[in-house]
């Protein structure tokens, strides 16, 4: 319950504790142009596709929205496994995927629908995903528009696995996301190539260009996920007269 007032730039879920940064209302940059595309293209020293997936650039607006700050973590999992009795994930006990402030891994679109209809929270489109990692100047990385190896956990960090959330201040997005370049690729609501559901922000496994935050892939299985694979929350802010809630 907010009650009056401008939205705070931060709550915290009440459910399951996640810090959420607020996303301002207005228009901001989607996707990218066909100048975009050549220059990633020589970045990455090949012909692929998918980033043409990205095009094109369009001008979107949103409301007013809250977002989780970070991934969801196997901490929080375990908060909601305990409440609802729902599976657990494999390499959920893993000493190097399943440590508490790891992000959880091993989810599908179903398990994360789930946790986010459970924390009052839902899974966040593209376009708020977007919205959320680049802001409104239409940047590649959350950072900015050229690549710094130490401001996220890519294939140029070299840990070959997830990290803990938080570690990467200099590659916080402009709302104060982190962890949306790499560590994770994370579940967005919508369709990719042939109705495939789409994921966003690269992982520990991909390069400089896959971790763009404009970067569209799917998943070999959607209903297990993968150990590269997880999700972050989003939150919808209802105006009323009188009480806003959220």
């Amino acid at each position: 319950m907010l009650g009056k007032g401008p939205f705070p730039p931060t709550i915290i879920s009440p459910i399951d504790g996640a810090e959420m940064v607020l996303v301002p209302e207005g228009e901001f940059s989607m996707g990218i142009t066909q100048d975009d595309l050549y220059k990633i293209l020589l970045i990455d020293e090949r012909e692929n596709p998918v980033f043409a997936t990205e095009m094109p650039s369009r001008t979107v607006y949103l409301k007013a929205f809250y977002i989780d700050r970070y991934p969801v973590t196997n901490f929080q999992y375990q908060k909601f496994i305990e409440q609802t009795e729902h599976r657990e994930p494999i390499l959920f006990n893993h000493p190097s995927w399943g440590q508490p402030m790891q992000p959880v891994v091993f989810v599908g679109w179903d398990d994360a629908r789930t946790y986010a209809k459970w924390a009052a929270k839902s899974i966040p489109t593209e376009e708020q995903w977007e919205k959320a990692g680049r802001g409104p100047d239409g940047r590649w990385w959350t950072w900015g528009d050229e690549f710094l190896p130490n401001r996220c956990n890519s294939k140029e960090y070299k840990l070959g696995r997830t990290s803990e959330i938080g570690l990467f201040d200099n590659g916080m997005s402009p709302y104060g996301c982190y962890d949306m370049c790499g560590n994770v690729w994370e579940m967005c609501e919508g369709e990719w190539i042939e109705d495939t559901l789409p994921m966003r922000g690269g992982c520990f496994l991909g390069s400089s260009t896959f971790v763009r935050v404009t970067c569209r892939w799917t998943p070999e299985d959607p209903v297990n996920g993968a150990h590269w694979l997880g999700f972050r929350c989003v939150k919808e802010i209802y105006a009323h007269p009188e009480i806003r809630t959220v």
